[in-house]
């Protein structure tokens, strides 16, 4: 018989019901509150490289076992929507040649799910509730949430398929949006590499058609 001991609750996303409403997270009053930022064109773009245990407070899912998380948030110009995509971005170490472009809510999940096969039984279950919120977008929202529990037998951690769904839907709500933006936006992007210390690195990414690098320290 299976013993499950609840760890916690992290609640991850609110959509206005009214609405597809916004994903990702709420973007800052301006790109210059961003430790990185940049302009072009009359858009401007602000980015912040979160750190391990930033990650871990922000995610139930163990992206840290994979990734590095970076929230960029997009400030199109007055009347003139921007187009955002994921391939519009990569990193890299300053003066490196390679860059790494982020990868899919679902390709991290399931990078996810395979790094976890061998660590302790852990179970992965989502939670719905119901909310109001009253910051920059009023109405009333649904709360996505993930429990996880420790078994004392059963699956390894994370490594069934719907702990992988669960983890896609966690990364993907709390994701950079994609489409065309008519008004701020914001949210995270996830990029296959490790960072070493002391290493700084840089955030490119197309706006209007030019290249901006952001140093990401």
């Amino acid at each position: 018989m299976n013993r499950k001991i609840p760890l916690g609750l992290l609640l991850l996303a609110a959509a206005p019901v009214v609405a597809s409403g916004p994903r990702g997270t709420v973007p800052k009053a301006s790109a210059n509150r961003y430790p990185s930022h940049a302009e072009k064109d009359g858009v401007s773009v602000g980015a912040a490289l979160l750190t391990s245990d930033e990650v871990h407070k922000t995610f139930v899912s163990e992206v840290n076992r994979c990734c590095l998380v970076v929230e960029v948030a997009f400030y199109p110009a007055k009347d003139k929507p921007q187009a955002v995509s994921l391939d519009d971005f990569s990193v890299r170490v300053v003066g490196a040649e390679t860059a790494v472009k982020p990868s899919s809510a679902k390709v991290v999940a399931a990078s996810i799910q395979k790094s976890a096969e061998s660590q302790r039984d852990i179970t992965v279950s989502p939670s719905v509730g119901v909310g109001r919120e009253s910051g920059t977008y009023h109405g009333t929202y649904t709360e996505v949430g993930v429990a996880i529990g420790v078994s004392e037998h059963g699956s390894h951690s994370g490594s069934s398929e719907r702990d992988r769904d669960t983890m896609s839907t966690e990364l993907s709500e709390k994701g950079l949006p994609e489409g065309t933006a008519s008004a701020p936006v914001a949210g995270y992007l996830y990029f296959p590499l490790t960072k070493k210390k002391n290493t700084p690195l840089q955030l490119d990414c197309v706006l209007n058609g030019n290249r901006v690098s952001l140093t990401l320290p």
